[in-house]
């Protein structure tokens, strides 16, 4: 071998050696300085925890009817396998699931901070499309199918405005401060109630998930188990909600409004019924027409969004409405605790008033002649009333309505959205107009009209108080939770927000009055052969716009047994206006129900 054949061996033996000393420091270098970096990463492209979502707490009623459960389904979800999100595989669940990329692409990036945990795409994904991810596994990285918990409404639109529905949408800042305090932590594009007793009681229903850690194969499909923290499921909820009770209300309320739509009343659509309990403010029933299915929510929101009736709002709680002469004990009470009339006082009512340059008439121009404050709420005389509320003045009655809750929520707190409504007084009228307060207005306060605007809950709570003696308790949804090991967390106890100061004999006369709307002669007569004693008041609102040519609302409030209260309940037609009062068939219905009555 010459001279330059035996340097060019030892050049070549030289660069051998050295990049086995490389590689052989590189290795000693990953093997041991760098082992437990290097061996947690190979676990985790092994290992996996999968969470186990926890069975949500159901639903009962007030007898402990099952209202809200859970059943399996199908869920898919997607994970990273150490190398990112396959661009494939995310465009053919695109397809697969009918979603959107960009919604896909969301999930996983709203989700950055969970990488190796399993994003979810879908749930309650059907069998047939299961079947189509299953087909083609070895070509889906990363694609997880798991059968979760669903939740399910047993009866569709039964009480969905109390119940309420789950989704993914972003949930609004208050509410999330709410969770908060109750120590419950939300995740961006966790699936949590949305509304309704669902939403509000969200840190109760939802339950401790637990989590499976599983070896996985090249795909990310679980090939053996090793470790299970099982879950834990959320609390029960029994409500206070009948459920016959309820059911009878909805029923009622859907075919009130069909006969006015068979009449021709195209302006018909909304009616809200809400019965309490006097003694405590518990809520038997609280139905709004129309509702919608919880269980196909995501379905129907585009045609539920567009429907002009509003579906997605509890009008019982969410709207508030001019009440008309629902509102009349209202003046009733000012005017005897102000001492502006006794029981024995009369007014001369010829059929219409001239006062102050306005002339107001009696309902549809009747002339009573003169009457008592008994004879006046049994004939809803608006004269009287107008009377009542020029001795007694816009700024006494505006204090006895707020006494009796108007103008500010009443407390509710087991669902979220309740409105205030409006008083008629000086303050609110100098937020609208620089105009100063006429007595025309007065008048048209004292009986509903004008500028008053009340939710149908604060209607039926103002009933109750009239029943119960002025005691205005806070109206409660959840009657009792209960955890997943049977035991009692919490019994709701009546609670009294405020106690109006007027004198029993007061309290006597008003009632006396509301009895004998039920009688032969009052305008709520045809309940004069119920067999239970019923004090009631019917209602007409008028309502501005339309050319005047809206019907007006119709309104029904009554409390039973007459001596002793166990229930107080208003009925609120919009643009119910027919031959009848179209609000007193479905306040007798109700009362059919809860005395448990045949015809």
């Amino acid at each position: 071998m010459d001279k330059k054949m035996l340097k060019r061996t030892r050049i070549f033996i030289s660069i051998v050696v050295f990049i086995f000393i490389v590689l052989s420091a590189r290795l000693a270098y990953l093997q041991i300085f760098q082992y437990e970096h290097y061996w947690g990463r190979a676990e985790k492209n092994r290992l996996r925890i999968l969470p186990v979502t926890a069975p949500r707490g159901e639903i009962f009623d007030r007898d402990g009817r099952q209202l809200v459960t859970n059943r399996p389904g199908f869920t898919v979800s997607l994970v990273d396998l150490g190398s990112g999100y396959d661009r494939e595989t995310i465009l053919y669940l695109s397809r697969l699931l009918e979603m959107e990329t960009d919604e896909i692409t969301d999930k996983i990036d709203s989700q950055f901070y969970r990488r190796y945990l399993p994003i979810r795409l879908k749930t309650d994904v059907s069998i047939e499309t299961i079947s189509k991810i299953a087909e083609r596994r070895i070509e889906l990285p990363g694609v997880l199918i798991e059968v979760q918990p669903i939740r399910n409404f047993v009866h569709g639109n039964f009480a969905s405005h109390i119940l309420g529905y789950m989704g993914e949408g972003a949930i609004p800042e208050r509410v999330e401060e709410q969770w908060k305090e109750a120590g419950y932590e939300y995740g961006f594009g966790d699936l949590v109630g949305q509304a309704g007793i669902e939403m509000a009681w969200e840190p109760y229903l939802r339950g401790d998930d637990g989590g499976i850690q599983v070896e996985v194969n090249s795909t990310g499909q679980a090939i053996r188990e090793f470790e299970r923290v099982e879950p834990n499921p959320g609390d029960a909820l029994y409500l206070t909600i009948d459920f016959q009770l309820q059911q009878v209300a909805e029923e009622a309320l859907h075919e009130t409004v069909q006969e006015l739509w068979d009449e021709g009343n195209g302006y018909a659509g909304e009616a809200v019924a809400v019965v309490l309990d006097p003694r405590s403010g518990a809520i038997l029933t609280m139905a709004s027409v129309p509702s919608y299915d919880p269980n196909t929510f995501s379905l129907d929101f585009p045609e539920l969004r567009e429907d002009l009736r509003r579906p997605l709002v509890n009008k019982a709680i969410e709207e508030h409405y001019p009440i008309g002469s629902t509102f009349k004990m209202v003046t009733a009470i000012a005017a005897l605790q102000e001492g502006e009339i006794t029981a024995g006082g009369r007014v001369y009512c010829g059929g219409s008033i001239r006062r102050y340059g306005a002339t107001k008439s009696c309902y549809r121009g009747t002339a009573h002649g003169g009457l008592n404050i008994f004879e006046a709420l049994q004939k809803s005389c608006n004269i009287f009333f107008y009377e009542m509320g020029l001795r007694v003045g816009i700024d006494n009655l505006a204090h006895y309505c707020r006494e009796f809750g108007f103008g500010s929520p009443v407390g509710l707190t087991d669902i979220f959205g309740e409105k205030q409504g409006t008083v008629a007084s000086r303050e609110f009228k100098s937020t609208i107009s620089s105009d100063p307060w006429y007595p025309a207005e007065t008048m048209d306060a004292a009986i509903g009209q004008g500028f008053h605007s009340i939710t149908p809950l604060q209607l039926a709570n103002y009933v109750a108080m009239i029943a119960n003696g002025g005691i205005r308790y806070r109206p409660y949804l959840v009657q009792k939770i209960v955890d997943s090991q049977g035991t009692v967390k919490m019994i709701a106890e009546p609670e009294t927000l405020h106690v109006m100061e007027v004198d029993s004999s007061n309290w006597d006369i008003v009632r006396q009055g509301m009895s004998r709307v039920t009688m032969p002669g009052g305008t709520g007569a045809r309940l004069a052969d119920f067999p239970i004693r019923v004090a009631g008041k019917t209602g007409t609102a008028q309502v501005a716009g339309g050319g005047g040519m809206l019907p007006s609302h119709t309104l029904f409030v009554a409390y039973a047994p007459l001596e002793e209260p166990e229930i107080a309940l208003a009925v609120f037609i919009k643009h119910g206006e027919s031959k009848v009062n179209t609000a007193i068939p479905v306040a007798r219905k109700i009362l059919e129900e809860y005395f448990h009555i045949q015809e």
